[in-house]
């Protein structure tokens, strides 16, 4: 599959990326965690797939937690936008209401 040359002249050139939706790797990536890519060999496949997106222009890359992990936090704003069930979910957060990490569910 070739790529829009438009495509690519308007998408940061940046090894953090945001996962979108849930996957395996070699964790279990949750959507909104940030993450670097610069290892990765099928990162162009889950690009194109929705699972990652490239983390915006000006964004700045988040903290890591107590256990090595990024995740975007959004301000009320943002947050209204998205829809609750669909809004990042934190490790610290997941692991106090069922104590292990996230996993997808399906509806």
């Amino acid at each position: 599959m070739t790529k829009d040359p438009l495509l690519e002249a308007v998408t940061p050139e940046t090894k953090w990326y945001v996962v979108l939706r849930p996957f395996d790797g070699d964790h279990r990536y949750t959507r909104g965690e940030v993450v670097d890519t610069s290892g990765w060999t099928h990162r162009v496949r889950l690009e194109d797939q929705r699972y990652v997106a490239p983390l915006p222009h000006g964004a700045e890359v988040p903290e890591p937690d107590s256990d090595g992990f990024r995740f975007l936090t959004l301000d009320a704003e943002q947050e209204q936008k998205v829809p609750a069930k669909k809004r990042p979910v934190t490790q610290k957060a997941a692991k106090k209401q069922t104590g292990k990490r996230p996993t997808p569910t399906r509806k």
